[in-house]
């Protein structure tokens, strides 16, 4: 089992950087594709000559070719730097750092919030089908799955400035409000996921309750929270994992909308900033954290569902073997 996990990191952090290096080379010519850069909007400053801005520009290597530019990139970010911001004129690594555990806080919170309500709900949706809390569990999913994203952020936003539960200006930057802020946010993060991981836990423990094993362990006499909790459960557990590697994408792409919102201080909000300074270090180091976050999350989703179901190590394993 243990040779089977480190040999599935392996195969995954090397294809892993194979799909770092394809992003970043593509992101970097569309970023050039698009025309300009940071140091375009000092043309319109009357006390900043040309002189001094090409000067500028061959400084930060900005006049060179686009493979030279990408090839000094991708050289610092290998040593670990990943170049400087334009607009926050500071070092992007320190300024990346708490704008990532912010996003990460707000991720874990809105992952958390759906699997709690989708294993809650959706064991007793699927053992009473037709009743109360299938029929709540049926509305939860359609509501959740239909309401974007924008309308459930600027929803909170009008609650939370009617209730006074936290400062709409900056006060995220000073930390006003900081929990209740996160918290919001979060459910709002959350919704999709609450209908995806809903859908796919009262259909697959529906399912497993029919199963010949949980018959079983009714007849010799168990509990239905113990057949539900103890058996039924980790069968139906394998599509929710496999749907949890693949929702992480959404929960990034999703806190774009949410924290620009709401105002919370992490990578999605950054990344509105380098969009619109047009600051190419800051987007490039936004991008290469959030896809080695995504990578990350599908590795640990595969780990998750060898340790739920050997057989699918054992699976693979003969599918090697045989070829």
């Amino acid at each position: 089992m243990r040779s089977g996990v480190l040999k599935l990191i392996v195969s995954r952090a090397a294809q892993g950087l194979v799909v770092l290096l394809v992003v970043s080379a593509l992101t970097f010519a569309l970023l050039a594709a698009a025309g300009g850069d940071a140091l375009d909007a000092m043309y319109n400053d009357p006390h900043v000559s040309v002189e001094v801005i090409e000067s500028l520009r061959a400084s930060y290597g900005l006049d060179r070719p686009l493979p030279t530019r990408y090839a000094r990139w991708l050289s610092g970010t290998l040593r670990g730097d990943l170049g400087f911001s334009f607009y926050y004129r500071a070092p992007v690594g320190p300024l990346l750092l708490p704008r990532f555990l912010h996003t990460l806080v707000l991720g874990a919170l809105a992952l958390s919030i759906a699997w709690a309500v989708a294993l809650a709900l959706g064991a007793l949706a699927a053992r009473a089908p037709r009743g109360w809390a299938d029929r709540l569990a049926g509305a939860l999913v359609l509501l959740a799955s239909s309401t974007p994203r924008i309308v459930l952020a600027l929803l909170a936003l009008v609650l939370a400035a009617r209730w006074a539960l936290f400062s709409t200006g900056d006060g995220a930057a000073a930390g006003g409000g900081k929990p209740t802020r996160a918290l919001l946010a979060a459910l709002v993060l959350s919704a999709p996921l609450v209908a995806l991981f809903l859908a796919q836990t009262r259909e697959g423990l529906r399912e497993a309750l029919g199963e010949e094993f949980v018959r079983v362990a009714r007849a010799k006499g168990l509990g239905e929270r113990r057949v539900v909790f103890g058996h039924a459960i980790r069968a139906a557990l394998n599509p929710l994992i496999n749907v949890f590697g693949y929702s992480l994408g959404g929960v990034v792409s999703g806190s774009v909308i949410v924290e620009t919102i709401l105002g919370w201080p992490g990578l999605g909000q950054l990344s509105v900033t380098a969009v619109r300074s047009r600051d190419v270090p800051l987007l490039m180091a936004v991008v290469v954290v959030t896809s080695t976050a995504v990578l990350a999350g599908n590795l640990i989703a595969d780990i998750l569902l060898r340790l739920n179901d050997p057989r699918i190590g054992r699976e693979e394993s003969g599918k090697a073997a045989g070829a």
